[in-house]
């Protein structure tokens, strides 16, 4: 957000339904659980998986609903720059030591690409 001024909460959407992909071999069981509080009862799928898949869906259509630009390239961030981005990402060791699962250069510049 900041290299683009992009506002914090704008430049998360923008990027949360390639992570909350890129994490859901590690937290399938928790997105689950959480697709049980936004997605309403009657639609609710049967297994975890299907939940886990519904619950990154919802995020994709909420961004859809408020009529948030959905992706970077959306955001005028230029393809050029994803790289730089990325090992940006990588020096906030502070929060990646919160992720279910490990992140490399490789996995965030992959997910940059994805969010594009």
């Amino acid at each position: 957000g900041g290299y683009y001024h992009i506002p914090h909460g704008l430049s998360n959407s923008l990027v949360l339904p390639s992570v909350l992909e890129f994490n859901a071999s590690h937290t399938q069981t928790l997105y689950a659980q959480l697709a049980e509080i936004v997605i309403p009862k009657e639609e609710i799928a049967a297994t975890d998986s299907q939940r886990c898949e519904q619950f990154i869906a919802y995020f994709k259509t909420l961004i859809s609903n408020l009529k948030l630009p959905a992706t970077l390239a959306q955001a005028k961030v230029p393809k050029a720059d994803l790289p730089m981005l990325a090992e940006a990402a990588m020096q906030q060791q502070r929060l990646l030591i919160n992720n279910p699962r490990p992140v490399t250069a490789a996995d965030a510049l992959a997910i940059y690409r994805a969010a594009y």
